[in-house]
């Protein structure tokens, strides 16, 4: 009995697995779920933080753009202008010249070529009597013909015409400099959250209510651009991504996280009737 007891006592006590009761999970399974669940999680936010990075970067780029458009419409302008001054002082030196009975000479005509003056007396070497290579007589100079220039009618049509252009490309510069002061003024109330004037405008333009659209909008997302990050429907509005990629958005080439896209997006939704079968219940309790 002693000797049985000792080798009982040298032996190692195997580890005893206790049996999980019904209804519980082991901690090893806890554990490999919660790391799971962080890393879902992690995954998000990243994810999140990329698109609320990536939403005003396309903003600015939309933005340098026009700054371009300006400034080539800019240039061009300034170029009519400086073309309608000359044809100004054209006209004008031509009217003077026409009361002063003055003939006007068009600028592009070519110069007289100067004559010999008579006191010029260098003597000509005679040729030596050995030259037997004939000497070729000199041609008489060629007389100057002055071109008269355009007439005063042709000047005040040439007049009248860059003043239409110079019209033209100002209603441009003054369209293009409006639509780049209203970016500028978008992409800061986007950046800081303020959705209702980007509402207001895109309800004028849409001829829709603006406070209908804001119920709306706070109703599906509560103003959160980012909402519906894990879900297929996203945005201020909760556009489905099928939907937002539809051939009736015009604006499907934009972010669907772009705040401003989804509002002019979804006025212009409910402008064409389609509020109440794309919003079923928000559409009928907050518009």
């Amino acid at each position: 009995m002693r000797a049985s007891r000792g080798r009982d006592a040298e032996r190692p006590r195997r580890h005893r697995r206790s049996r999980c009761p019904r209804g519980k999970s082991r901690r090893k399974d806890v554990v490999s779920r919660c790391k799971s669940l962080i890393a879902i999680l992690a995954i998000l936010i990243v994810a999140t933080a990329l698109v609320t990075v990536a939403t005003p970067q396309k903003a600015e780029a939309a933005t340098t753009t026009l700054k371009g458009k300006l400034r080539v419409a800019k240039r061009a302008l300034r170029h009519s202008n400086h073309r309608l001054r000359t044809a100004k002082t054209a006209l004008a030196a031509a009217i003077l010249a026409t009361t002063t009975g003055t003939p006007t000479v068009d600028p592009t005509a070519a110069s007289p070529t100067p004559t010999p003056s008579p006191t010029d007396t260098t003597p000509t070497p005679s040729p030596s009597p050995t030259d037997a290579t004939p000497t070729p007589s000199p041609s008489p100079p060629a007389l100057a013909v002055s071109t008269p220039g355009p007439s005063v009618d042709d000047l005040r049509a040439r007049v009248s015409k860059l003043r239409r252009v110079v019209r033209i490309r100002e209603r441009r510069v003054h369209r293009l400099a409006r639509k780049y002061r209203l970016q500028q003024q978008m992409a800061d109330w986007e950046r800081r959250g303020k959705w209702m004037p980007i509402i207001e405008i895109a309800a004028a333009k849409f001829h829709v209510r603006a406070d209908g659209i804001y119920g709306m909008m706070m109703r599906e997302s509560g103003g959160r651009r980012c909402a519906g990050s894990s879900s297929p429907y996203k945005g201020l509005f909760q556009y489905h991504t099928g939907t937002w990629a539809g051939g009736w958005n015009p604006y499907r080439h934009d972010s669907i996280y772009d705040g401003s896209s989804q509002i002019f997006a979804t006025c212009y939704a409910v402008s064409r009737g389609m509020g109440p079968s794309m919003w079923t219940t928000t559409f009928a309790s907050r518009y």
